[in-house]
């Protein structure tokens, strides 16, 4: 009958290596037999490698408290760029946009919103980012932190309309732009805002 291991002058690692397999499986039955595998390196588990993705989220907290609205407005905007690229990379969409907040006291709020179709587009994301902000934040309160994540996970869809044709070339310069940041840099490109 097997063993218990405190029954034993070692530890079940250290014995595992220094003892043929035939005496751990004497001395603890089967699991004996795979600590002797294990040891040995063999394992018929499946590996494990990646899992799926749920969510992909940027946040972003301050040295200080942050009252300014176009400063908000710019982390927000640069975090949903961010995210975009991040989703077009895994070849994603999601339809919930969710907005993250830490106020100075350090209770944090999120809000979230759901989409009518699935969005891998910083302009959309950041949209609906900046909509959330608009309904949980007083003009002049400060935050502490902010983040803007997509969830709702699955493949882009790629249905042409008659009034896709703009959303399509916004996706293509997109990804132009990626793959111009992928190679020179993040900070070589940037998009212009309206003041």
């Amino acid at each position: 009958p097997p063993r218990v291991w405190r029954n034993s002058a070692s530890t079940p690692s250290a014995t595992s290596t220094r003892w043929p397999p035939s005496e751990l499986a004497r001395r603890f039955g089967e699991p004996g037999r795979d600590l002797a595998r294990h040891a040995r390196g063999e394992d018929e588990r499946p590996v494990v490698t990646e899992s799926e993705t749920k969510s992909i989220s940027q946040e972003t907290t301050f040295a200080r408290d942050v009252r300014d609205d176009k400063t908000l407005e710019a982390t927000l905007r640069e975090q949903s760029a961010e995210v975009a690229r991040q989703l077009r990379s895994e070849n994603l969409a999601g339809r919930t946009i969710k907005l993250k907040l830490r106020w100075p006291d350090f209770t944090t709020l999120t809000r979230q919103t759901t989409i009518n179709r699935p969005t891998d587009m910083e302009d959309e994301i950041a949209q609906a980012a900046l909509a959330l902000l608009k309904t949980v934040r007083k003009s002049d309160e400060a935050v502490r932190l902010i983040g803007v994540g997509v969830t709702g996970l699955g493949e882009p869809v790629r249905q042409l309309g008659l009034w896709d044709s703009n959303t399509e070339k916004s996706r293509k310069l997109q990804e132009a732009v990626d793959a111009l940041q992928e190679k020179y840099g993040r900070g070589m490109i940037h998009k212009g805002t309206n003041k």
